[in-house]
């Protein structure tokens, strides 16, 4: 679905507003929307979804990378002792 300037200039300030919130009150703040913003509700949540989704990702891979460097660096530490 094609969205015209208005909608994207909408779509625009409720994400700022929403991103002000802090981030444990969005979900009370996004329910609280007027019923004329249904459709920018759903947009709204998706954006926060698919970045804390991504965040996920990003942390579950630092955390990796961590455990890893965390194994190198004991077994350099065996070596040299």
């Amino acid at each position: 679905m094609k969205r015209s300037a208005a909608q994207y200039a909408e779509l625009s300030r409720l994400l700022d507003e929403l991103l002000a919130v802090d981030e444990s009150a969005r979900a009370s703040w996004l329910a609280s929307l007027p019923a004329v913003h249904e459709r920018q509700r759903s947009i709204l949540d998706g954006m926060l979804t698919l970045d804390n989704a991504t965040a996920g990702r990003k942390l579950d891979a630092l955390e990796a990378q961590l455990r890893s460097s965390a194994r190198a660096v004991r077994a350099l530490c065996e070596r040299a002792w």
